[in-house]
């Protein structure tokens, strides 16, 4: 991104010439982070340091690339140098090098971001011509060995799950049109598989050589990457030898994951980044920036299930999801369909709900804390995750002996309530346990706004029985980013690091002391787990978007266990496009 100059003093340059700079003679000074361009035409002295080669104060001709924003360096056919310009020695007459007549070129491009509205990214170029093919071939090469450093951490090699069907089964065409462009610009291999099934990712993950590879990318919508993520932290944890046993402690994957938003909601790609766009998420794989996600493992009666990311909810979104199951034909329009029909329904379900809040330096839900990129309670809650793995055995130890004397987490609660422990019982409409923002497009600050990516907090929100006319009201203040959903005397909201919840009328298990088959990474629960609820005592849980007949859970949030390939939602003052020369319009890819 072409900004006002901004360098670190005595920052050692690399480079040095004259150039063309679209249209114009330039003085271009490369350093291990920036390239300068400096338009007016000014000889330097020949110090090393930047600070002696540039004039303290540095007019609007001055132009500074961030080569952190820069994903690609390469050559362009010849271009006419302004050769003229030049002033020559002893009669000196102006003329093309030997280098300049032959057919290679003297000219190449530098692809970077550009940020335009809405927190999406395109690209643009910026032309350089040289004054002969030796010269080109020289910034080139140094240019790229800049953009290869290793602390950046870019991908060269991806291994890309497609979901055909998924959303509006655009996956294919959004893939080939819009990333794949993008990845082999920046010189990104990519091996793609067009998932045939489900749990074909998830299979895929568990058996590939991952250490031939950078990351793994999906490229559909939240049900893949949640296919995907659980699919690589069992495999994790299985080569650890890591039990997956109630209240484990799994342990992090050394791979990135990137996702393409190609589905229905795609909360996950909306809450890392503020958008759907899957040209801008290319665009951070590419730039191959990390950020920790926050994931939450889910148990029936002590025994592990799966992990989930996004939200989980009993009740409304529940009904909502197990009514538009059988209305997959209707596509996304089946969720507006379903929710109508959960809404007018007005139920309401009896039980108990234990949770341990988190500490107070944890923040709240309506503290208006948006995490954005750089967020600095994400930063503290990751380091004091990283500390916690050193204590991982002594905690253990401690943990279960606490856990001793209490068969489910609903007694523990009970126990234990002076230790941070919470315990309500009522009639709820809903219970929505929000591990992220979980934006989307019609929630565009997400059902909780202050949720952050990587605290190792889940936000509860309790909606209490209510009218409907109560219950519409909460959900229109959802849709507005200003408003305050939990603003109502029936809805609680908590931030927690553990919950569970437990139905007055539990249905009784089929099958109880069968065990569970395993294909693949996952798991397949066929008969130790299969339970269904009475008609319309219970509700179902929908987490991620997946519908579990069950409704006795547990949760347990773990702080940034999974990378992603990402920023973090950029805040709206960083993204203002900065005025510069008209001559640095170049190539716009905002199409």
């Amino acid at each position: 991104m072409a900004t006002p100059m901004n360098y670190d003093d005595g920052e050692k340059v690399l480079l040095s010439t004259v150039l063309q700079y679209q249209s114009k003679l330039a003085n271009v000074f490369l350093t291990p982070t920036q390239l300068i361009v400096e338009t007016s035409f000014k000889p330097r002295s020949h110090d090393d340091t930047l600070d002696a080669r540039l004039a303290p104060s540095s007019g609007p001709t001055t132009i500074v690339i961030d080569l952190k924003e820069v994903f690609a360096a390469r050559p362009e056919r010849r271009v006419s140098f302004k050769s003229t310009r030049f002033r020559f020695k002893g009669g000196q007459k102006p003329g093309l090098l030997s280098e300049e007549q032959s057919e290679g070129t003297n000219a190449f491009s530098l692809y970077q971001i550009k940020r335009v509205s809405k927190h999406r990214w395109r690209h643009k170029s910026a032309l350089f011509v040289c004054r002969d093919y030796g010269t080109c071939q020289i910034w080139l090469n140094k240019i790229e060995e800049q953009l290869k450093n290793p602390e950046w951490k870019r991908p060269k090699r991806l291994l890309v799950f497609v979901n055909p069907y998924g959303g509006k089964k655009r996956a294919p065409k959004i893939f080939n049109d819009k990333v794949r462009p993008l990845f082999e610009l920046a010189g990104i291999y990519s091996e793609v598989i067009i998932t045939k099934r489900q749990y074909h990712a998830r299979d895929v993950v568990y058996d590939y050589d991952l250490k031939t590879i950078d990351g793994l990318v999906c490229v559909g919508g939240d049900g893949t990457f949640s296919e995907l993520l659980n699919g690589l932290l069992d495999r994790t944890n299985s080569e650890a030898n890591i039990e997956q046993t109630f209240r484990h402690k799994p342990i992090s994957p050394s791979i990135r994951i990137g996702i393409i938003p190609a589905g229905s909601t795609d909360a996950v790609v909306c809450s890392m980044v503020g958008n759907n766009d899957p040209v801008t998420s290319a665009l951070q794989i590419v730039l191959g920036d990390s950020i920790g996600l926050d994931v939450t493992a889910l148990y029936k009666k002590e025994e592990f299930l799966k992990y989930t990311l996004t939200m989980s909810s009993y009740g409304y979104y529940g009904d909502l999801l197990k009514d538009s199951e059988n209305l997959r034909w209707m596509g996304p329009q089946r969720y507006t369909y379903s929710g109508a029909k959960a809404f007018f329904a007005n139920r309401a379900y009896e039980g108990e709900v234990s949770f341990l809040l988190a500490s107070e330096e944890d923040s709240h839900p309506r503290d208006h804390s948006v995490c954005y990129s750089g967020c600095e309670k994400c930063r503290q809650a990751g380091l004091k995750s990283q500390e916690a793995v050193t204590l991982r055995d002594v905690q253990s130890e401690i943990d279960n002996g606490a856990s001793g004397d209490s068969g489910s987490p609903g007694s523990r609660a009970v126990k234990t309530m002076k230790d941070g422990w919470h315990r309500v019982k009522g009639r709820f409409c809903a219970i929505n346990l929000a591990t992220i923002s979980c934006r989307c497009d019609l929630a565009p600050m997400g059902i909780s706004s202050a949720a952050h990516l990587g605290d190792g907090c889940m936000d509860l929100i309790l909606v209490q029985e209510c009218s409907r006319l109560q219950y519409l009201h909460h959900l229109l203040r959802i849709t507005d980013n200003k408003a305050d959903q939990f603003d109502f005397e029936y809805v609680q909201v908590y931030r927690v690091k553990e919950f569970s919840f437990q139905p007055m009328n539990e249905p009784e298990d089929e099958d109880e002391g069968e065990g569970e088959e395993r294909e693949g990474c996952g798991r397949r629960w066929r008969q130790h787990s299969r339970m269904k609820p009475k008609s319309d005592v219970n509700s179902v849980w929908n987490c991620d978007g997946e519908l579990l007949e069950f409704p006795a859970l547990y949760f347990q949030v773990h702080c940034q266990l999974v990378k992603m390939f990402g920023r973090g939602i950029e805040e709206q003052s960083k993204e203002v496009t900065i005025s510069c020369p008209m001559c640095c319009g170049g190539y716009d890819s905002d199409k």
